[in-house]
Parts: C-alpha cells; structure tokens; sequence
C-alpha cells in the first residue's frame, strides 16, 4: 500500500454508546485493542500508518447524497425470502467474470470512492451482461474529469461526488476505459493520475484523448449505459437485484474504528461518524450466525486481511449501507453517437415500412 508521512494529532474517541474513551495521541492502537477487547463479530487491526492523522483519513470518504434535482426511479422486485440463497457471490455467479468482479482497485489519497464503486459496478455487469466477453475497465479518472454534474459547482474532484450522476454520464455520455495510478499490465485509455492518488488533486480540465500508447481513440473507446436506477432499501430487493443483474453501489456511511476493519462482521463499535463511503456489494453470507453483506472496498487490496473487501451487518440498514443502493444496465446498442443514431433511426424506420 502507498505510504506517506502524516502528522500526528490527539483526538477523542467515543463508544457506541456516547461514552469517550481516553484522549491518547496513538488513537488507532487506543480504538484497535478497545474494538477487539469489546466486540467478537469482527476484528480490528492497523490498515494505515500509526501516525495517520484523522484528516486524512476521513478524505478518504468522498460519497456526497443525490442532488434533489436528480432522483433516478426506484425499481422493485416481486420475490419471496425463500427464494433467495442463503450465501452467495457474484463472482463465483458468473465465474467467466471472476477476475473483474474480485478485482480491487485504489483510490489512494484522493475522496474519489464515488467514481471508483460505479465504474467497478459498471465492468462487472458489462462483463455478466456479455457472457465474459467483454472484460472492460472503466475508468474513475474519465468521470473526475468530464462529469461536471457529477460534484457541486466549485467543488474539488477529489473531495466528494454524486454516484447516481455517475451512472447517468455513464448512460448520456459514455466513459472509457483506464486503470489504477500504477497499472502497468492494462491502463487503458486514461489511468488514474498520480496527482490525485498521491495528493489528492482532482483534474481541473476534461481531456478528450486517450493515453499516446493506447491503440484506441477517446469516442471510440467509450462504452455506454442503456438506464440508471435505485434498488427499494428492503434487503431482499437488493439482493434479487444482485442476483439478477450483478453487485450494485452502495453508500456507507463511515466511523473512526472502520478505518482499522480487518475480518469478520463489521457493527460499529466506538468512534465520530467520518462522512460516507461509496463502495461495492457483491454477495452476502452469515457468519457465525451474522448476516452479512460481503462488500468491495477502493482502498487497495491491502486492506483488511479479506484482500480489500470487508464484511458489514446486513438487514438492519447497518450504517445506511442499505438505504442509497444504485446501478444500472449496460447497453448493447452500437450507435450512439449523432449521426450513427440518425443512421439507427432510418434503418428502424425502413425495417418497420417493410416487415
């Protein structure tokens, strides 16, 4: 994992209940030994460096809540509990996609979960919806970028954007292709930039070319979404949707002892609430008796000792994480351009007069 050098500063960490635990300068190891001293559902231990200040931490949450001008339709499912399995993950659903939909990526310093936990959603159901044909990676640097609509006017790219305008760039403007900062095996046509991952430096300007080494043009290289919607907060609608279209967004809203999660099944347990996260659900499970979401983080493989992905409370809309669920479809058309949609509509029409 990138590793910096941070500041260190005394906080006060609070229990679940309100209480405060002592002010210590070395608050991670204070909130690491009070979580597995208190708790038995999940364990804690050091993520980030021990110096990390809480600031910096806490940019690491960049999920802001729908803009009210922009509310995609909420869809419902007409399905039974006993329909549903008791475990499942869609990576092993659709193993053809297994090396997409496992895969972690990194954010690194920048607030950038919003862009990363919907194009991770994106290539997991391009992947599912083409039978494992199409293994495409969709790039979070293309949305900090181009997707104005995507933050509050002014706002810096990297501290904070809307997930369902994500989703709807996706479908209105398409997004390219592009890997992790340092990916050197498939970087596609933007890869996340290093000013952002190091520095947490959202781009200012929306660049409309790929990388000079990929073999592929900016319009070309674009992939299109064919809707946008939200999954009714219920969890055996959310998990219909996910058995029957693949992991879908979620935003989490984050406490201090997250940031120390390693296994088991995350339940809030002490710390100030840090803003909200969006990340990736995937399956769900039980675990020694405990509902679970299993979840994909963006904070690199890493993280926790589950290879980045953690394991949270489900059906009791534990830390909202079932409260703002989003996705869409991906879509097959092949004209989506101006004039290649004019060329669509009169084919259409000739196809209609004569069949």
């Amino acid at each position: 994992m990138h590793q910096l050098t941070f500041v260190v500063t005394a906080i006060l960490i609070l229990r679940s209940d309100g209480t405060a635990l002592r002010e210590t300068p070395n608050r991670c190891r204070e909130m690491i030994n009070f979580v597995n001293k208190n708790r038995t559902c999940w364990r804690a231990g050091e993520n980030f460096p021990e110096n990390i200040t809480m600031e910096s931490l806490q940019r690491l949450n960049g999920a802001l809540f729908i803009k009210p001008q922009f509310r995609p339709k909420v869809k419902y499912y007409d399905i039974s509990r006993k329909d549903i399995p008791e475990f499942f993950d869609a990576s092993e659903e659709w193993s053809e996609c297994n090396d997409v939909i496992a895969t972690i990526r990194h954010q690194g310093q920048c607030g950038a979960c919003w862009a990363f936990a919907s194009t991770e959603v994106m290539a997991d159901r391009l992947c599912i919806a083409t039978g494992g044909k199409t293994k495409f990676q969709f790039s979070p640097q293309d949305l900090l970028e181009c997707c104005s609509q995507c933050v509050p006017q002014g706002h810096d790219k990297c501290f904070g954007g809307y997930v369902a305008s994500a989703y709807k760039f996706w479908f209105n403007n398409g997004i390219v292709s592009g890997g992790d900062h340092n990916d050197s095996k498939y970087t596609g046509c933007k890869r996340f930039s290093t000013e952002a991952y190091e520095d947490a430096v959202g781009p200012t300007s929306c660049q409309q070319k790929c990388h000079s080494e990929y073999g592929n043009s900016y319009d070309n290289d674009k992939k299109f979404g064919s809707n946008v919607y939200q999954i009714d907060t219920h969890e055996p609608q959310i998990q219909n949707e996910i058995m029957t279209n693949g992991p879908v967004t979620a935003i989490l809203e984050v406490y201090e002892d997250f940031y120390n999660y390693k296994s088991g099944v995350y339940r809030y347990t002490a710390g100030k609430s840090m803003g909200n996260h969006a990340v990736k659900i995937v399956g769900w499970g039980t675990e020694a008796g405990i509902p679970y979401w299993l979840v994909a983080n963006s904070w690199g493989a890493e993280w926790g000792d589950l290879n980045g992905f953690f394991k949270i409370l489900r059906g009791q809309n534990h830390c909202e994480i079932e409260q703002h669920i989003t996705a869409g479809k991906s879509s097959s058309a092949v004209y989506r351009s101006i004039p290649g949609l004019v060329i669509f509509i009169i084919i259409l029409k000739f196809t209609l007069l004569y069949n």
